[in-house]
C-alpha cells in the first residue's frame, strides 16, 4: 500500500478544495485549516485588490489561499529551492503566476528595495523556536514594507508571547490553538 501524500487545503475562494501537497519534516508546519480560516475572519474575507508578501512561505499555503479569495498579487519569499519549486508548480497548475513571484532567499536580507510596492497584508509564519519574530518585525517596519492601513498576521508558538505594541505595529486580534499562537497587527 503506497504511503498517503501529506496535504494543507485552499479553505475557500476560487480555489477552495485545492490541495497542496508537502514533504513533512521539523521546520515545514503548514497553517492549519482552522488558523486560517480565523485568520481570514479576522480580515473579513477583504482581499481584493490587496498586495501581500508571504515571508517565510513554505507551502505558499497563506498565500494561495490570498489569491483565491481576491488578492491582487502575492510575493512568496521563501529560501528552500525545493519549496520554491513546489510553490510554483502549484502556481502555475492554478494559472495564477501573473498575480504572483516566487523569491529564493531569505526573507530577512532580502533588497526589497527593489520591489515597487508595499505590502497591504504580511504574513509571517517562521520556522518555530529559531527567535524569528522579532528579526521579521524590525525588517517590516525598518525596511517600510507594510502599506498605509496594513496588517501583519504572525503565527508562532504557543510558547512565545508578543506585546500589545511592537516597532510601532499594534495588536488588533489575538488567537490559540493546538500549539500555536496568532495575531493580527496594523501599522
Amino acid at each position: 500500500m503506497s504511503k498517503r501524500q501529506a496535504t494543507t487545503k485552499i479553505i475557500a475562494g476560487t480555489f477552495k478544495g485545492t490541495k497542496i501537497p508537502f514533504k513533512p519534516s521539523k521546520l515545514l508546519r503548514p497553517t492549519e485549516n482552522k488558523t486560517k480560516e480565523t485568520l481570514f475572519n479576522w480580515l473579513l474575507n477583504d482581499l481584493n485588490k490587496k498586495i501581500c508578501l508571504d515571508m517565510f512561505a513554505g507551502t505558499g499555503s497563506l498565500g494561495i489561499e490570498a489569491i483565491s479569495r481576491g488578492a491582487e498579487f502575492v510575493l512568496f519569499v521563501e529560501k528552500d529551492k525545493r519549496l520554491c519549486s513546489n510553490i510554483e508548480s502549484i502556481i502555475k497548475k492554478l494559472n495564477v503566476d501573473k498575480s504572483c513571484k516566487i523569491i529564493n532567499s531569505n526573507s530577512l536580507s532580502l533588497d526589497y528595495s527593489t520591489l515597487p510596492n508595499k505590502f497591504d497584508l504580511i504574513f509571517i509564519d517562521p520556522p518555530f523556536n529559531e527567535n524569528l519574530i522579532n528579526k521579521s518585525l524590525e525588517t517590516v517596519v525598518k525596511k517600510n514594507l507594510l502599506s498605509q492601513n496594513g496588517v501583519v498576521y504572525i503565527e508562532c508558538e504557543k510558547s512565545f508571547s508578543l506585546n500589545s505594541e511592537m516597532y510601532g505595529l499594534r495588536k488588533i486580534k489575538e488567537s490559540k490553538g493546538g500549539e500555536v499562537k496568532f495575531y493580527l497587527y496594523e501599522g
